[in-house]
């Protein structure tokens, strides 16, 4: 097999990785959406919710969340607020979060 070949194989293999991948993350966005509707959580115009609800959707108390953030374990974060107190989390980060983590 050529090297031309090859790298053609590899760079076909990460485009469907990457289709997986990204049809895998909205399909979990999706249903994160839906049950951020049926629990009616509060979310904002640009898809972002606040910390204790991203830990329900996870299944996680609001305390492990907050340890996973500050050790750097958790979805993508916003600290917004006078000195960062309010966290939020933009739905479509916790989908490709949760995705990134699928084995």
């Amino acid at each position: 097999m050529t090297q031309a070949k090859r790298n053609g194989s590899a760079e076909q293999q990460l485009r469907v990785l990457h289709a997986n991948l990204t049809g895998s993350a909205d399909a979990t966005l999706a249903l994160l959406r839906r049950a951020v509707d049926q629990k009616k959580m509060r979310i904002t115009a640009d898809d972002r919710v606040g910390e204790g609800d991203v830990a329900e959707l996870l299944g996680w108390t609001a305390a492990s969340l907050a340890n996973k953030r500050r050790e750097g374990a958790a979805p993508p974060c916003y600290k917004l607020g006078g000195g960062g107190h309010r966290i939020t989390y933009r739905l479509s980060e916790v989908a490709a979060w949760i995705e990134s983590h699928r084995e």
